[in-house]
């Protein structure tokens, strides 16, 4: 994506705007500085075409409005000619991706807590993410995960929605993802449950190199293989965040880490948590859970 610079920086004067940190589907992230605040902040840079501002600005006012220790903060929204500017929490850590092959099981045990308490409070609030994947956790400076991208997030009434499209990565996508047919917090569950699953043995349960047909009949088919080198309490809360119905899932963010952290505990004994390594900012259930009887 072709940028100019200097209309970005016109468009904010408050900040002094740095370089690359990374692109996506629709735009990409600039590094800057507020400098009255001294404050180092992201600017996510969308360009915009007349009928997609509206959609940019939901996205900007619905992680806005999301105030969780494990979800990136918004702090401004900005339109420009024909570009969108959402100024956000620099996350200096990088990308899960980035750390994915070194991280332990019991770090990837915390930073599932960490994805499953944001899902769950963004859930409390009628918001699936539908796009949970290595890519879309980051860390801090101080290596807090943050949840990040609910650009195609969708606000749901009641229990469940129905999916518009296919929309979301292929390798995550729950059954009735692929189906287009009614999603709800379940289905996140799924996506954390391939995320968990790829940070604990390595290989996706589904092999994403197939061509996308096969791979989707797998998902909706192929029981997913059991986690080799997992304990089995882990393994167990892994396959059901994968079942084919979302009725047989985790019923909610919260649900899944009571669970998860349960047998962290189970698995890898006292102070799991301190040997991982990943700051966490959960409830008092959560972490009772995570210490063990």
């Amino acid at each position: 994506m072709l940028i100019d610079r200097d209309s970005v920086a016109a468009a904010l004067p408050a900040i002094e705007v740095g370089g690359r940190l990374g692109s996506g589907a629709f735009g990409l992230v600039l590094s800057g500085r507020h400098r009255r605040l001294n404050r180092d902040v992201a600017v996510k840079v969308l360009a915009a075409a007349p009928e997609d501002r509206s959609r940019f600005e939901a996205e900007a006012q619905l992680l806005a409005g999301l105030d969780h220790p494990h979800i990136v903060r918004v702090y401004d929204y900005v339109e420009a000619d024909d570009l969108c500017l959402i100024v956000m929490e620099m996350l200096a850590g990088g990308t899960l991706t980035r750390r994915a092959r070194g991280i332990g099981p019991e770090a990837a045990c915390a930073v599932g807590l960490g994805v499953a308490s944001a899902l769950g409070y963004a859930h409390g609030r009628g918001v699936l993410h539908r796009d949970i994947k290595l890519d879309n956790v980051m860390f801090d400076a101080a290596s807090t995960v943050k949840v990040t991208d609910f650009g195609i997030a969708k606000i749901f009434h009641g229990s469940a929605t129905t999916a518009t499209g296919q929309l979301g990565t292929p390798m995550y996508m729950a059954p009735e993802q692929i189906l287009g047919g009614r999603i709800g917090p379940a289905t996140d569950i799924y996506a954390l449950g391939v995320l968990l699953y790829r940070l604990l043995v390595g290989p996706p349960p589904f092999d994403p190199g197939l061509p996308l047909q096969a791979l989707w009949r797998q998902v909706l088919d192929a029981p997913p293989p059991t986690p080799v080198g997992v304990p089995g309490p882990v393994a167990a809360v892994l396959l059901r965040a994968l079942a084919k119905e979302p009725a047989d899932r985790q019923p909610s963010g919260v649900a899944f880490a009571l669970d998860l952290a349960a047998a962290a505990a189970a698995s890898y004994g006292s102070g799991w948590l301190t040997r991982g390594g990943v700051p966490l900012l959960v409830s008092d259930e959560i972490r009772d859970a995570a210490t063990g009887p």
